[in-house]
């Protein structure tokens, strides 16, 4: 048992095996984001119309994202503050027996910065090491070309067996550009998401129904 003296230093005692110990550190961590925010990624945004095209011998993919800007991510981006839109595309195999095999994957990236001086959107789109380059006059063009990804070019027709099936899984991500100071000391190393959509999934493809 302890006695009156050791349960004073307790806590401290506690405390002090926490920050010593890496692992109890994580889950001391975890457990206290869990806490703040239960709910912190959690919103309205989601993937829709993920569709799939043969064409050209490519695999190409489109999607949308619906209720990526509300207003705080609105006004951040009209003071100024940069904003990244991050896409993932993963191309499964469908398994009845076990897991579904993911094939390949794609990241796509939208960086959005307004110029409050020239009152335009610069957006910059990448794609591996493709990168462009656009500049728009308004509000809703940039909304448009940050919350789709249109016949982006997924992997070469070949990679498809005919004896299996197929699908395609599209999620989307935005990291906050700040959070509040406390968020920082207990969790930089935790991605803070003010968009974390759940993967939505295109029709099954299959060889013999691509035409």
């Amino acid at each position: 048992m302890f006695t009156q003296g050791d349960c004073a230093t307790c806590p401290s005692r506690w405390l002090k095996s926490v920050l010593i110990h890496p692992f109890s550190a994580v889950f001391f961590t975890l457990f206290l984001w869990m806490m703040i925010f239960p709910t912190a990624t959690w919103g309205k945004e989601r993937i829709r119309n993920v569709s799939v095209e043969i064409l050209g011998q490519a695999i190409l993919v489109s999607a949308k994202l619906t209720g990526g800007f509300n207003r705080e991510v609105i006004k951040d981006i009209q003071n100024g503050i940069p904003k990244d839109f991050y896409y993932y595309i993963l191309l499964k195999r469908k398994d009845p027996n076990w897991f579904d095999e993911e094939i390949l994957a794609k990241t796509i990236l939208y960086r959005v910065k307004y110029d409050t001086l020239k009152k335009d959107y610069a957006v910059t789109e990448t794609i591996e090491e493709k990168v462009i380059h656009k500049n728009v006059p308004n509000f809703e063009q940039m909304k448009e070309i940050v919350s789709s990804i249109n016949h982006v070019r997924l992997a070469p027709f070949e990679i498809l067996k005919k004896q299996h099936h197929y699908y395609v899984s599209v999620k989307s991500q935005m990291q906050a550009a700040k959070r509040p100071f406390y968020l920082d000391y207990f969790l930089f190393f935790i991605p803070f998401l003010e968009i974390d959509t759940p993967w939505a999934n295109s029709a099954q493809i299959t060889l013999g129904a691509v035409k």
